[in-house]
């Protein structure tokens, strides 16, 4: 295996932001094809290779992609691209493909990915629910691209995508939300409906839907075609802030009428990552998600930090990290001990 850097905690997560008690991020995903290349699902290899190839000469000198750091799946091992996808640099999508490249800003809140589903993924991240952020960094870069590579454009369909759901502006908007009452009440499989009435979609980010890891769930627009940019965030935005409201409504009433019981929770889940000697995926994300409400909600404090920085700690127990961390392969039992080790090392005190 080949000698690996430990990750460098993302500064975006880093960042406090708008309604960060619940809202962890805002992201913008646009979908283009280049002209004159099939779509992916019916790309043969050498023509994928052609694709990386003109996409990443036509980009690499011109600003700001020329200050953002490239791959290519040529030179990168299986933990390095699965730490990436653990980073949301890449998708799992992307991960999965054996001809791949792309560009990644320094703080890596702006990215491009190529040979994805469609021919170009360009996406964009702001901290907290700051939806306008992450459209104009989107939207900058989308200029900077068009303007070296033509696109596959019709003026009645507009970008035209692998998938039909996809055409239009091609743009995707989503909110990563942390739900521990929504989901610890069992309320998430009656909202995934009533947030498809209005054309979006409520999923976990990781594990099912009946608990994600770490209460994390994932809300995104379903339709692009014949709706504006504009139109598309305001849908978002006006079902994202009733889920917040519900969130925090369901917090409240535990904080407030079972506030010892909340405190012992935390506590409990604190005192077990601070000396357990080994800690498993799920169980670790579901302690953090319980520190992580207890700061939102200001049971417990931590000196100089928020709930943002357990964020980070929820990506840092992934299996990637702790193995470039490590710069060797362990087996189940070992991830499992250097987890509850870098959890020791990496959480805050709190009183």
């Amino acid at each position: 295996m080949k000698n690996r850097e430990a990750v460098r905690m993302l500064r975006w997560f880093e960042e406090g932001g708008n309604n960060g008690d619940v809202v962890i991020s805002s992201r913008v995903r646009l979908a283009r094809n280049i002209k004159g290349y099939n779509f992916s699902y019916k790309l043969e290899d050498d023509d994928a290779k052609k694709l990386v190839k003109e996409v990443q000469n036509s980009l690499k000198n011109v600003a700001p992609v020329s200050e953002f750091n490239s791959y290519n799946f040529d030179y990168l091992d299986a933990y390095q691209k699965m730490g990436m996808k653990e980073r949301h640099v890449i998708s799992s999508y992307l991960e999965k493909q054996d001809i791949a490249a792309g560009f990644v800003a320094p703080d890596e809140d702006v990215s491009i990915m190529i040979n994805e589903e469609d021919h170009i993924r360009i996406q964009a991240f702001a901290s907290g629910m700051n939806m306008d952020k992450a459209y104009t960094l989107a939207d900058k870069l989308d200029d900077v691209v068009g303007g070296v590579l033509q696109y596959s454009y019709d003026p009645k369909f507009g970008y035209l995508t692998t998938l039909p759901s996809n055409a239009g502006t091609g743009m995707r908007a989503s909110y990563m939300l942390h739900l521990p009452a929504l989901a610890g009440n069992d309320k998430i499989s009656g909202l995934i409906p009533e947030v498809g009435r209005f054309g979006l979609v409520l999923k976990a980010l990781e594990g099912d839907n009946n608990r994600a890891l770490g209460d994390i769930y994932q809300l995104t627009n379903l339709v692009t075609l014949g709706k504006s940019e504009k139109e598309i965030i305001d849908n978002l935005d006006n079902i994202a802030e009733q889920i917040i409201a519900q969130e925090r409504n369901l917090r409240n009433q535990y904080v407030t009428k079972r506030k010892m019981t909340a405190l012992d929770m935390v506590y409990r889940s604190y005192g077990v990552l601070k000396y357990a000697r080994k800690v498993t995926l799920s169980d670790g994300e579901l302690l953090l998600s319980q520190i992580r409400f207890g700061l939102a909600s200001g049971l417990i404090k931590a000196d100089g930090v928020d709930e943002s920085c357990i964020y980070q700690l929820m990506i840092g127990i992934h299996p990637a990290n702790l193995l470039m961390i490590s710069n060797k392969d362990m087996n189940e039992e070992e991830l499992e001990e250097a987890r509850a080790d870098f959890i020791r090392e990496h959480l805050p005190s709190v009183h």
